[in-house]
């Protein structure tokens, strides 16, 4: 069909023609500790879900002292992962870093600590499951640009040597530029997910992840799921679900 042609099918019908910027149309969503007990059966059957990350852990140290019902293991980790895989989501774990130290030595072992935790949670990653991903949002306590590239380059380090495949990082533009917008682990092929809401098409920091665009796009923070309670971050792909995949 001409592409004229379709575009005016689409109109007609009152759909939008798809466009590469919205990413694919399988649909996915990440949760935490936040949406407490989740019915994954039913986000399986009656919203289509396809794929899932689920909090596994979130910031440590003083983090925990400030808030301490909202940081270390994620207590509902084991039973979302186990879950949903069993109702046929695909399944990956994230942490939540609250990443501080001025110092490359206070760095390095601010990232260590919140790095063994999320590695102590997760365990060992299964064929069919998504691959690690590290959060890396503001705030940020205390840190240069420096400092918090030396953080995140601790910690995407200590994951891969123990999980055994590069973590995803999940961002956002303003977020990033903290880091002086570094393309550092773009071109060192970590895979970028990216959060911008309420927009047709995401700004991609570091250059487009250095001419590598996004594997994944938290599009919305107001989803509306069934068989969770409240609202929900809703994700798409944009690359097939297979190149962030554990084999």
């Amino acid at each position: 069909m001409a592409v004229s042609a379709l575009v005016a099918l689409c109109l007609a019908i009152g759909l939008a023609p798809a466009s590469a910027s919205a990413g694919t149309k399988a649909p996915g969503i990440d949760v935490s500790r936040f949406q407490g007990p989740i019915d994954w059966p039913t986000v399986a059957t009656a919203a289509g879900i396809r794929f899932a990350f689920v909090q596994a852990s979130r910031g440590s140290g003083a983090d925990c002292t400030v808030k301490p019902a909202q940081c270390g293991p994620d207590p509902y980790f084991a039973a979302n992962r186990l879950a949903a895989e069993s109702a046929g989501i695909r399944v990956g774990a994230y942490h939540r870093a609250f990443a501080s130290g001025a110092t490359a030595a206070d760095a390095r072992a601010d990232a260590l600590v919140e790095a063994n935790i999320f590695i102590a949670a997760v365990g060992t990653l299964q064929p069919g499951e998504l691959i690690p991903v590290l959060d890396a949002e503001s705030p940020f306590t205390g840190m240069t640009s420096t400092s918090l590239r030396t953080w995140i380059r601790v910690f995407v380090k200590r994951v891969t040597k123990k999980l055994g495949r590069k973590p995803m990082i999940y961002t956002n533009a303003s977020s990033w530029s903290a880091t002086g917008n570094t393309a550092e682990f773009a071109k060192a092929r970590y895979p970028l997910w990216v959060a911008e809401w309420g927009v047709s098409r995401p700004t991609v920091p570091a250059n487009n992840w250095a001419r590598r665009g996004y594997w994944v796009w938290q599009y919305t923070s107001s989803g509306s799921v069934p068989g969770i309670s409240g609202r929900v971050d809703m994700d798409r792909l944009g690359k097939r679900l297979g190149k962030i995949t554990v084999h």
